[in-house]
């Protein structure tokens, strides 16, 4: 016996040898049956139940009967290094496509849905039919590259400003990953081909992969040298009609069902992959200010553990309402996957914009000091318009040493805006700083309304000047993006308009990114709560109903503080201040919390109170809430025989905590011993 245990255990442990082709089926291939009918011994495949032996009936199981594949119950390694290559595309996506304007914004989402659908297709196969083989990882490698492709692209990936090598290479990366899904649906098809059963779903997928890819095809030679052509929403188009057909496909036949596979927990994986993506987006940020002087202040600390937190309380909110429901019935399961689409794109515009908060809010910050310059008028009896030109450059300087101007044209600009102040005339300092002209310049001297603007104007221009060295030295330089769209306006730069118009354009951004952060956060919130109704997979009560609806609430307010988009005044003063990033970190805290507050604990704390306002004894409320709950249901009297078993052995304790010397029918009476 122990001989046969040792030979069966290194059966299961030797080394599988890598074929060219693995069928996806359940099979024993047990060649025990040379020892003899005592060892175990006939060959049985277990999908279908039919011993071999007889060869006619298991030939006519083959024909009519289902094939019965393996399932994994986690992903395999090599699905979690696709899913790997999944997010590390994305994460360079953002880092060469920044979000500067409405337009990338709609890039970004066009690039994330064609890499999420051909992600999920992918997946999908994968879930159901994966195998370890020379083919199988051949084909792996070709779905690799069909992501280092997404790479390639991403660059110049602007559908509003068109680059035709970059569409039609796009295009035809798309036909390449379906044109590969075909044949891996194929080779599944040639593995069952004695289910004639599991034949059509499989027809099914193959064409429609392979109309898939043709049309990509198609699409390849119809981008021309136009800018803005619209042919490409037609990727957008087939390959959502690809996704919903698929998910229709599997209800067909038990061959391609998704109900069994562990389709869920690829799409959990994957969620904590875009998780881990915003922590890390989080750490660039954090670097990028520390590279910078001043670097550590009690707001800074403050916003990086607020930012820390946030991500942590998602990862904690999203798997205590998803509990152990990784497999649902099918349509549930459809509707649960169907949703993460969306929700993954709300999580990933909201880790972006989310991880931006900590550099705007560390940026606002530190711009205070571009007004604290040194002020020239101390001493106004004395004041030149050279003293306040050299007393304005150092201070400009001095600021400069610490964020150095990355525009170019910065000095030049500068040093004009320096320069027109020596323009103006010594005897407007003192009539300025001492306030004797009234606001309306009713009596004011000649000349000195035009003294004002230019001054107005140099204070102006080496402030902002100032502010865009600040966002260069964070990372954020809208130059390229402001002279290739305005080239007239970069090429007059003594006047200071032009550090105007990239100031002004990046703080539409700063405006941009909080919006689509805080609606992009509040869907998040909605979108979980939708994905917990669906995997709940016990009867609702009225508190987790009242707790539902209060975070949805808390969703939908996060996402409505966006509509300070609409009061430009109140906008700038929040956006101001360093609470943009700890709102949302306070709104997760209340959601983790709600999760973790019982009711059914409120209650009993309700009725305890009740119980001590009408004298009943502290003692003995204790001692009930100590009980184990599965005691609960045993009356006072057992809660008193546990109470009494406090002053005895740990052996007596134990056996009366248990119920010791009751009979069965609980009447005290002491059961005779053995």
């Amino acid at each position: 016996m122990l001989e046969d245990d040792f030979d069966r255990q290194h059966h299961q442990h030797q080394h599988k040898k890598l074929r060219i082709f693995s069928s996806p089926l359940v099979r024993r291939t047990s060649r025990l049956s040379q020892r003899g009918p005592a060892h175990g011994g006939s060959w049985r495949r277990i999908e279908d139940g039919h011993d071999e032996s007889n060869s006619e009936h298991h030939r006519h199981d083959q024909d009519y009967d289902l094939p019965q594949f393996h399932r994994y119950e986690e992903p395999t390694l090599l699905e979690i290094f696709y899913d790997l290559f999944f997010a590390a595309n994305y994460n360079v996506f953002n880092d060469t496509q920044q979000v500067t304007g409405q337009t990338k914004f709609k890039a970004s989402v066009g690039y994330f849905c064609l890499l999420w659908l051909t992600w999920f297709q992918v997946a999908l196969f994968d879930v159901r039919y994966v195998t370890d083989s020379l083919f199988a990882r051949a084909t792996r490698a070709i779905q690799l590259g069909v992501l280092v492709g997404f790479v390639v692209v991403a660059p110049k990936f602007n559908p509003k400003d068109q680059d035709l090598d970059t569409m039609r290479a796009m295009s035809l990366i798309l036909c390449f990953s379906r044109a590969c899904l075909a044949v891996e649906y194929a080779s599944t098809l040639w593995h069952v081909r004695r289910y004639k059963k599991a034949h059509l779903p499989l027809y099914l997928q193959i064409g429609l992969h392979a109309a898939a890819s043709a049309v990509y095809l198609g699409v390849t030679f119809r981008f021309t040298s136009e800018k803005d052509s619209r042919v490409y929403m037609t990727w957008y188009f087939i390959a959502g009609g690809e996704a919903i057909l698929s998910l229709l496909l599997s209800n067909l036949s038990p061959v391609a069902s998704l109900t069994k596979t562990h389709l869920m927990k690829r799409m959990t994986l994957l969620t904590v992959m875009i998780m881990g993506e915003g922590i890390q987006q989080l750490a660039k940020e954090v670097v990028t200010i520390v590279k910078n002087p001043t670097a550590w202040d009690p707001t800074t600390i403050g916003l990086v553990t607020a930012g820390t937190t946030t991500i942590y309380l998602v990862f904690l909110v999203y798997f205590d309402w998803l509990r152990d429901s990784f497999y649902l019935p099918r349509i549930r399961q459809q509707l649960w996957t169907s949703l993460h689409l969306p929700f993954h794109l709300a999580l990933v515009l909201f880790m972006q914009g989310f991880t931006q908060y900590l550099l705007w809010s560390k940026i606002t910050g530190q711009a205070e000091r571009a007004l604290d310059i040194a002020d020239p008028f101390d001493d106004a009896k004395e004041m030149t318009s050279l003293k306040v030109r050299d007393s304005m450059n150092a201070s400009v300087q001095a600021f400069f040493q610490d964020y150095p101007p990355k525009i170019l044209s910065t000095v030049e600009t500068v040093n004009q805006a320096l320069n027109n102040l020596t323009t103006i005339s010594n005897s407007f300092w003192p009539l300025l700083v001492n306030g004797t002209v009234p606001s309306d310049l009713s009596s004011a001297p000649p000349g000195y309304e035009a003294d004002l603007a230019t001054t107005n104007d140099a204070f102006v221009t080496l402030i902002i000047a100032m502010y865009n060295a600040l966002f260069a030295a964070f990372g954020i330089n809208l130059e390229e993006d402001v002279s290739h769209k305005y080239p007239t306006a970069a090429k007059e730069v003594k006047d200071g308009g032009y550090q105007v118009l990239i100031y002004s354009k990046t703080w539409q951004r700063y405006n941009l990114v909080f919006a689509y952060g805080y609606i992009a956060a509040g869907c998040t919130i909605v979108l979980m709560v939708l994905l917990t109704i669906i995997a709940r997979t016990t009867p609702f009560k009225p508190w987790p109903i009242a707790r539902l609806a209060i975070i949805l609430l808390l969703g939908l307010g996060t996402g409505l503080v966006a509509t300070l988009w609409y009061d430009k005044d109140k906008l700038d003063v929040f956006l101001g201040t360093p609470w943009v990033l700890p709102t949302i970190t306070f709104v997760w805290a209340a959601i983790f919390i709600l999760t973790h507050l019982n009711g059914q604990g409120i209650k009993r704390n309700r009725d305890r109170l009740r119980r001590r306002k009408a004298g009943g004894s502290l003692r003995d409320e204790a001692d009930v809430a100590m009980t184990p709950s599965s005691q609960w249901s045993h009356g006072h009297k057992e809660s008193t025989a546990y109470r009494g078993s406090e002053a005895q052995s740990p052996s007596q304790a134990l056996y009366h905590s248990v119920g010791g010397g009751r009979n069965e029918y609980g009447d005290g009476k002491k059961l005779n011993s053995p």
